[in-house]
């Protein structure tokens, strides 16, 4: 049976406590999820509900415009997410943190 994880330390000699990661590296690299996929879900009925947005009179063109407002979304994503990178890099770092 092992002993405890000091067990072939010296004393005196106690590893440091290991740091926590942050957020973003647990959601990309953390435990496996589990659970109900909700994103796949919701692609999947978006895509379901656009082609039948074809069946009814008209449709092609408010498919349009969904395609239109999707795109100004996702460019206003990118167009905020440069903002908070170029506040993140000319504002100094905390001194609290590594």
């Amino acid at each position: 049976m092992p002993g405890p994880p000091t067990a072939g330390v010296r004393p005196g000699r106690e590893r440091p406590p290991r740091r926590r990661p942050g957020r973003l590296w647990l959601f990309f690299w953390g435990k496996k999820r589990r659970g109900f996929p909700g994103l796949l879900v919701a692609l999947l009925v978006a895509a379901v509900g656009l082609a039948l947005l074809f069946r009814l009179p008209g449709g092609p063109q408010l498919s349009r415009y969904a395609g239109l407002l999707t795109i100004a979304v996702l460019a206003l994503l990118i167009l905020t997410s440069l903002v908070l990178v170029v506040v993140a890099a000319i504002r100094p770092p905390r001194r609290g943190r590594r």
